[in-house]
């Protein structure tokens, strides 16, 4: 079963989650880790841009909710809930993590 594949069309939004979240995304051939951030600005600055930046198959396992993640829950009626422990393993039918460690968390776009 292949992964589903993620990706920010805000280049601002990726640079946030690879320096605060330490995740490695693709920007064309560009990969874009917390070591390469001065590089990227540099290759913005040339007036490089992409359509997408493409969250890295290494990073995708940080998507998954965690305990202390403020997230949304999806349902019959959305609510906003801070996960403990005792929340795991989730029932609910989907999450949207909107904070992490108290940092805002921006959740990529999911290829269809």
């Amino acid at each position: 079963m292949a992964r589903a594949r993620y990706y920010f069309t805000d280049p601002a939004a990726a640079i946030w989650m690879v320096k605060t979240f330490r995740f490695k995304v693709l920007a064309g051939t560009f990969c874009l880790q917390p070591e390469s951030v001065d590089a990227f600005y540099e290759l913005l600055g040339t007036g490089a841009r992409h359509d997408h930046y493409v969250v890295h198959p290494e990073s995708i396992p940080l998507l998954d909710p965690k305990p202390g993640d403020i997230v949304e829950e999806a349902g019959t009626r959305t609510k906003l809930k801070k996960l403990v422990p005792a929340n795991f393993p989730l029932t609910g039918t989907g999450y949207v993590i909107l904070q992490r460690s108290g940092r805002p968390f921006f959740t990529p776009t999911k290829a269809e």
